[in-house]
Parts: structure tokens; sequence; C-alpha cells
């Protein structure tokens, strides 16, 4: 069995999203306004740092360009938007973001290693996690893993030590690097602040027992229903109703 990070907060989430979604395969899901929003600005700086490891630096206005294309383009993100003029105003939220993080760039610009960094990680013999490290740099604290936020507000420290995304990361960068990365960073690009992380042994040892409870529960077929507020925006909330 291979999946991804995406997959495993997913199962995590709502085991019949997960079934629907990656089992079943139901076609035509749209991305709600909130995640098309974090992936399209996500997806533009890794752009930008693509183009920056090749010694260019991109405007603003390519910047802009590249957000709109996947803003408005429906080939690469297939988001379900509330309205257009909802549309309209997470773009300049976008735009925003974007724009701050542009002049922090343009004076003193990362010294990148490698820009969403894959990686495959062994839970057993049968079981393996993929993702990608979205940004490594070199900094004066060292080689540094960045994860960037668009959330209004920064996680607490119980949110930061529980993540899974960033411990499976500092797992990914031991594998290739055969040392620990020296710092973990958050930059959360709407309030233009940074947040600093680290991992210990009990965080691995938390991770690896979850995996193998949600390995466990998926071989059962334990795809049950977890009802919250985020049902609101579920992509397969509709055939969720249809559950039985």
């Amino acid at each position: 069995m291979e999946i991804t990070i995406d997959q495993l907060y997913d199962f995590k989430s709502c085991g019949l999203k997960f079934k629907l979604t990656h089992v079943d395969r139901v076609p035509n899901m749209q991305m709600s306004e909130n995640d098309g929003l974090r992936e399209a600005v996500l997806m533009t700086i890794s752009y930008f740092y693509m183009k920056l490891k090749e010694d260019k630096m991109l405007s603003m206005e390519s910047m802009k360009q590249k957000f709109t294309s996947l803003w408005y383009g429906g080939k690469v993100l297939n988001i379900k938007f509330d309205s257009s003029q909802s549309q309209r105003k997470r773009e300049l939220d976008a735009f925003g973001m974007l724009a701050s993080f542009h002049r922090k760039q343009r004076y003193v610009p990362d010294e990148v290693v490698s820009v969403n960094t894959e990686f495959r990680i062994p839970f057993g013999p049968d079981l393996f996690i993929t993702g990608k490290i979205p940004l490594i740099r070199n900094t004066t604290r060292g080689m540094e893993i960045v994860n960037f936020k668009t959330s209004n507000h920064k996680q607490d420290e119980f949110w930061n030590r529980t993540d899974m995304a960033l411990t499976l990361q500092a797992i990914g960068f031991h594998s290739m690097f055969n040392r620990e990365a020296d710092s973990m960073c958050l930059e959360y690009l709407k309030l233009g602040t940074n947040a600093y992380v680290e991992r210990r042994r009990k965080d691995y040892q938390r991770l690896y027992k979850q995996v193998r409870l949600f390995k466990e529960h998926m071989e059962k077929g334990y795809y049950y229903p977890r009802e919250s507020y985020a049902c609101d925006k579920c992509p397969a909330k509709n055939y969720c109703m249809e559950w039985s």
C-alpha cells in the first residue's frame, strides 16, 4: 500500500471522505475555496523558488499571472467557488500574501537547496507514505525545512507538535541527508511572521503509532463518516448523504 500525506489527512479527518475520494474515486470532486486558495498560493510560491534556484528573480506581476492562471484556469485546480464576488475577494487576499512574500525575497532572497523534494518512507514491509518537502534552504541556522501557511492565526504548540506532515518531512529529510534538519520553519504569509518547531523522539513515536492504527482501520474497511462543521464545505457532502 502506498498513500500520500494528503490522503493520510483525508482519512484522519473523515474515513468516508477518504473512501469516496481515493478508493471509489468519485468523479468531478471539487475542492473548497479555502483549499483552492491555499494550493494556488503554495504552487505560485513553489514556482517562484524554482526560478530563484535558476538565479531568476520573478517580478510581482509574474507571480500574479501565475496565481491567476491557477485560480481561474480550472485545469490544474478544480475549485468550487461560492460566488464570483467571493472568487475575486479571495484573489485579492492572495495578492496581498504574495506581495508581502515578494518584498521580503526581493531584498534578501533565500538560498535555495531544493523545492518540492519528494520522499517515500516505509512503515513496515507493505506500507509507504509519500510526500514533498516544500522548501529546503540554507540559513544562518543551517539547512532548514520550510512550510508556508495561509491561515489567519498561528498554530499553537499542540498543533505544531502533532502536525504529521512536519514529522514526515523531518523523517524524509533524514533519509536523504542522513542527518536531522538544523531548523524547521513555518512562514505565515498573511501574518508576515515565522514560527520555529522541532521534533523529539516521542513525536516520531506518536506518528508511527498513528500510522499503524490508520493502516489497521483501512485494512478492516473502517471508512465511517465523521460529521463536523467541515462538512459544509466538503466536496463529498452530497455523496455522503447517500451512504448507508
